[in-house]
């Protein structure tokens, strides 16, 4: 991959209007942010990009460091 990625991967897996919905994705945040600061932006931009999933509800997260 030529691409430069983040220094980290996430996913999240979310319920709303009675579909699974999953977003994935990589970043370097902050070197202050906590998991919580990394899983409130996130699902702020998940809901800000797409307006259908403003009320849905989290069934799972994780972030990790973006290395095998």
């Amino acid at each position: 991959m030529s691409e430069a990625q983040g220094t980290h991967f996430y996913f999240m897996s979310l319920y709303g209007n009675g579909n699974v919905w999953r977003r994935s994705g990589h970043l370097t945040p902050p070197q202050s942010w906590t998991r919580f600061d990394a899983f409130e932006a996130l699902l702020a931009h998940v809901k800000e990009s797409a307006p259908e999933l403003a009320d849905a509800t989290v069934l799972a997260f994780d972030i990790q460091p973006n290395k095998i």
